[in-house]
């Protein structure tokens, strides 16, 4: 095909992808295109109209038009462009354009760290409603692969080639030779190894991708959760009913069809712990922490301790009384009590008993503001967007008044942006579990995240917890340790600002402890 720069409305912007037909010609393209008519982009993908696969394409573009859900990609127009001078006839398939990266390309930018499980499954469970969304028009996607599905720049889940991808490359393999090759069970199976490759880092599927290819025990591939630590078994039962692959136990059989498979994921997805945050005070020395936490628990201990006794003896000396007994249960009582209230109290380190917290050095400070414009070009700022970046070398300096600060806002909601922060460099990856803070102002909504590397958005980073903080430190914990470098402290909600006149909302961090 020669490289036309326009095809009716549309102008041809960029060759994103070519298919290299019989004898070495390419005849399938894909191109990054543009609607001049209603003025947004699109991709194209043209090829000859005497292929062989035409027909097929046509129809699965007619078919998968009818499917309506906002995470498809939707075909939106279909072209016959008969033959001219230059070029031969040909056909045209017209769909929305996929903005941010697939999600084979956010793995590799992870530098192949897997997505923690709730966020693994709730983005499975994003990609199957979709697809079961074609069960009703009897339309499968039936070449779901890493490639195929994006992460927006905005955070959403959207799905290309629903019907067209196989249409044009054929489906895929089955990795079983005696296992159903029909459209839907390749879905389900597609499904299944999605989810085990963003808990595992590895890929189970048939058609080798980028990520490596998942450890096996003869034919079978391992479980996720002997792949990778911390990987919920609830994970695995997903995977054993869904990838081909998988081993399964007796009487565990393959769900039927994606629609099945949406539910068994999201009833796995609401059994799984959420994470829990602990709210308390938090001195804002950020080195007296510990011993601040070991003197509260051991008062509690005590006060617990002394009302269970007077309980005891308040009950026994009404029973003596009863039955006319003698004072010695009450004797004793009394001098239990004594002994408990004159004893030395123990040390802290002897109540922590084998679990020991470390907490980790910050080598830097930098402050994050992804969908600010502080270039004023229309466009967010994305990993390079920083808010009073001037002040983040403040946070854990000597002075405790001194503090990183949001920029002024008219309301809560940051005046509708979706959120700034500061990003902690802990210089290695450490394995995190809590991080407290030292905040400016009371009422701040807080997400903490991890990553390996600073990302553009927000919401590619693994969660670690979440909370809304009602006064000024905040302790946010997570059930078990995330791996990674960095941390992203981010703001969704800001305080009334600290000494300044109704109507102005300002956030902040003082001081900030990550520990394990």
């Amino acid at each position: 095909m020669r490289a036309t720069e326009q095809l009716g409305r549309y102008q041809l912007l960029d060759l994103v992808a070519q298919d290299e037909g019989v004898d070495g010609r390419p005849d399938v393209y894909l191109w990054h295109a543009y609607d001049e008519v209603l003025d947004r982009p699109v991709a194209v993908r043209v090829m000859s109209a005497d292929d062989p696969r035409a027909p097929a394409v046509l129809g699965a573009a007619q078919a998968a038009a009818l499917v309506d859900d906002r995470r498809l990609l939707r075909v939106l127009d279909i072209l016959n462009l008969t033959a001219t001078a230059q070029d031969p006839a040909r056909i045209a398939v017209v769909s929305e354009w996929a903005s941010g990266r697939n999600l084979e390309r956010t793995l590799q930018d992870r530098g192949g760290t897997p997505f923690a499980a709730p966020e693994a499954l709730s983005l499975v469970a994003d990609v199957a409603r979709a697809i079961a969304a074609g069960l009703a028009e009897n339309v499968s996607h039936g070449r779901l692969r890493p490639s195929s599905v994006f992460i927006t720049d905005a955070g959403e889940v959207r799905i290309r080639g629903l019907a067209v991808d196989a249409a044009v490359f054929g489906p895929l393999p089955a990795d079983d030779a005696a296992a159903p090759r029909d459209p839907g069970q390749a879905d389900v199976d597609a499904l299944g190894s999605l989810l085990y490759l963003l808990t595992t880092g590895y890929w189970p599927g048939s058609v080798a991708i980028t990520a490596p290819s998942a450890p096996r025990a003869g034919d079978v591939v391992l479980p996720p959760s002997q792949v990778r630590a911390a990987v919920p078994r609830g994970v695995d039962d997903v995977v054993a009913r869904s990838v081909i692959s998988a081993a399964r136990t007796r009487g565990v059989a393959r769900v039927p069809d994606v629609a099945a498979f949406a539910t068994m994921i999201g009833a796995t997805l609401d059994h799984l712990a959420p994470l829990t945050t602990t709210i308390r005070a938090v001195p804002r020395t950020p080195g007296r922490r510990r011993l601040h936490t070991g003197l509260v628990i051991v008062g509690r201990l005590l006060a617990v301790v002394v009302a269970v006794a007077l309980v005891a003896g308040i009950a026994w000396a009404g029973w003596a009384l009863i039955t006319g007994g003698s004072r010695v249960g009450q004797e004793a009582t009394s001098t239990a009590i004594d002994e408990m209230l004159t004893a030395p109290a123990r040390p802290v380190d002897d109540l922590a008993g084998s679990s020991v917290e470390r907490t980790y050095p910050i080598v830097r400070y930098r402050s994050y503001d992804p969908f600010g414009d502080d270039d004023g070009n229309g466009k967010p700022d994305k990993r390079k967007g920083s808010e009073n970046e001037e002040l983040a070398i403040t946070v854990n300096d000597v002075d405790p008044d001194t503090a990183w600060l949001t920029s002024e806002y008219s309301a809560p909601d940051l005046d509708g942006k979706e959120g700034t922060g500061l990003v902690l460099d802990l210089g290695q990856p450490q394995d995190i579990q809590q991080v407290s803070l030292n905040l400016v102002g009371k009422g701040s909504g807080l997400e903490v995240k991890v990553a390996d590397r600073i990302l553009a958005d927000p919401a590619l980073w693994t969660p670690l917890a979440s909370a809304f903080a009602p006064r000024d430190s905040i302790d946010m914990r997570a059930p078990r340790p995330i791996t990674g470098r960095y941390v992203l402290i981010w703001f969704t909600q800001v305080p009334p600002a600290v000494d300044q006149g109704t109507g102005v909302y300002q956030g902040g961090i003082r001081s900030v402890v990550v520990s394990s």
